[in-house]
């Protein structure tokens, strides 16, 4: 009986976390360059479950002798689900056993779970290990891999490496998990519109990439360019920043404009030509599901993992900035449903109230 209390509580503080979300999301709705949050929820590990005082089985081969796996293809990775047994994935939670499981080999050979970057390609850098009958991490040789559908072995280099199937004993009957948690918050990088703004130290990038920002505690990215000159006529963000170009901190003290690429050409007095000076620092980043929010509409990317930096190949507009991707009204929907799922949950927490103080009250009477 507890156990759907905790899972109803569990998905109360999730609910909180959402409309914690959406209200920063409303709020950010006029700030340049914001980028939406969305809160990516999960169940705890599926933990297996025994029957009481039940009896052990003796031959796990024969209970597996019809074992089947279904095996499709995502581009680089593999999706697999099973008949029988069980795929186990160590996630940040503890072990997990699942019938499917979707997985790739990350850029040290092992099998992990994954997502999808900016580019729609797999992105290992966020997901847990798959692991083997014996709970062990599964290693691949120069991403040669093939799975039998027939036992689950993993083959590499024509040799079996590992086994994919924990095969419990016959008291097994199943899993349970105990309800729903916050997995991560993910940026929404779809761009916003093109604001005209004829204000020459207003940029918007169209399409993909970042302007790179130097601060007291290293590179910074964003999509912000609303950016100012200061006393030394040095180019910074609202924050005193300084943008960064490729070779450096950028100083403009004449009349400039920039290319398409971000080249910054400045007017020679003399000869009234445009001259090259120097070069915005914009980079696509493949890697944006590793950045994590900082403030003042910054990014940082998560220590440990490689942003994979690729040329800019979008355009820069001058005298434009690009808005919020917030839409108002989508998120006052999301958040009167946040609300009603909260309602519905607070109700299950009262009737099991409600039959506690039953059980206590009314049923220990003699």
């Amino acid at each position: 009986m507890f156990r759907g209390l905790y899972t109803v509580t569990s998905g109360m503080q999730t609910n909180q976390k959402k409309l914690d979300v959406i209200s920063n999301n409303i709020a950010n709705a006029n700030t340049s360059g914001f980028k939406k949050d969305v809160v990516i929820s999960e169940a705890f590990p599926e933990m297996l479950i025994s029957k009481i005082h039940g009896k052990m089985g003796s031959d796990l081969n024969t209970q597996y002798n019809n074992l089947k796996l279904d095996i499709k293809r995502d581009g680089q990775g593999f999706y697999l689900k099973s008949n029988k047994g069980f795929f186990t994935v160590d996630s940040s939670m503890g072990t997990s056993y699942n019938k499917s499981v979707k997985f790739s080999v990350d850029e040290e050979g092992y099998l992990k779970t994954y997502t999808r970057d900016i580019n729609k390609g797999i992105d290992t850098s966020t997901g847990f290990y798959v692991l083997d009958s014996e709970k062990k991490k599964i290693k691949v040789d120069n991403n040669d891999i093939q799975i039998d559908d027939k036992n689950g072995n993993v083959i590499s280099g024509g040799n079996v490496v590992a086994n994919l199937i924990h095969k419990p004993s016959k008291n097994v009957i199943g899993t349970i998990n105990g309800g729903l948690r916050l997995d991560r918050i993910q940026t929404n990088f779809i761009s916003g519109q093109m604001k005209q703004t004829d204000n020459k130290l207003d940029f918007a990038i169209k399409g993909k990439g970042f302007f790179k920002i130097q601060t007291e505690d290293g590179i910074r990215y964003t999509r912000d360019g609303s950016f100012e000159l200061n006393n030394k006529g040095e180019l910074v963000n609202a924050d005193g920043n300084h943008v960064l170009g490729k070779e450096g901190i950028i100083t403009i003290d004449k009349e400039f404009k920039i290319s398409k690429s971000g080249e910054i050409y400045i007017k020679d007095e003399e000869y009234g030509t445009d001259e090259y000076y120097e070069k915005l620092d914009i980079v696509n980043v493949l890697n944006v599901n590793a950045f994590r929010k900082e403030g003042n509409n910054l990014y940082q990317i998560e220590e440990g993992i490689d942003p994979n930096e690729q040329q800019f190949d979008g355009d820069l507009l001058q005298g434009f900035i690009e808005t919020s991707n917030v839409n108002s009204v989508n998120e006052m929907v999301d958040m009167i449903t946040v609300f009603r799922e909260y309602e519905s949950n607070q109700k299950v927490v009262k009737a099991y109230d409600e039959i506690l103080g039953k059980a206590v009250n009314e049923i220990g009477k003699v």
